[in-house]
This record gives structure tokens, C-alpha cells and sequence, in this order.
């Protein structure tokens, strides 16, 4: 299993992580410091609530998305409903 050194806010991390997962841990990783980074007023708590707040912030915005998701997958099933609709008026028109 490949291992990781990974620097989140200024400190060093090792991360034992499956093959493949490589990637995806320095993804994350530049999204925690560009988090820290945007939120530079929280340099003056202590690590574990820098971290709580970062974590608080980020699961806002997964929620947002899943919001936005949820709103957009109830507009995709309203237009396919109206598409059906249309073809059966369609076919109708067209049998007579």
C-alpha cells in the first residue's frame, strides 16, 4: 500500500492509502489548504477547532449541492414527464 506525506495547514502527515486512492487524497488535500487558506480567521483557535470549523464548512456546502442536486433530478423528471406527455399527443395526432 502506497504511502503519503501530506501537509494540511502547515503540518506534516503520513497516509497509508489503497492503490489508485493517490489522486483523490491530493485532491482533498488541496481543498482543506485552499479552505484554510479562505478562512484565515480561524488561525487563532486551536488545531481540533480549526479543523471542526473547516469540517462544519465544508459539510454546508456538500449540502448545498445535494440540495441543488435534488432540485435539479425533480426538474429532469418534469421535463421527461412533459416529453412523454408531448409524444402522446403526438401519436395521437398522428393515428387520428
Amino acid at each position: 500500500m502506497p504511502i503519503l506525506r501530506l501537509e494540511i495547514d502547515d503540518i506534516k502527515y503520513e497516509v497509508e492509502c489503497k492503490e489508485g486512492e493517490e489522486k483523490l487524497l491530493r485532491e482533498s488535500e488541496q481543498l482543506l489548504n485552499n479552505k484554510f487558506e479562505q478562512n484565515k480567521q480561524i488561525k487563532n483557535l486551536s488545531q481540533s477547532k480549526k479543523y471542526l470549523m473547516i469540517s462544519l464548512i465544508l459539510a454546508g456546502e456538500i449540502n448545498l449541492l445535494k440540495k441543488q442536486n435534488e432540485k435539479e433530478a425533480c426538474n429532469f423528471d418534469e421535463i421527461i414527464s412533459e416529453l412523454e406527455d408531448l409524444e402522446n399527443l403526438v401519436e395521437k395526432k398522428i393515428n387520428g
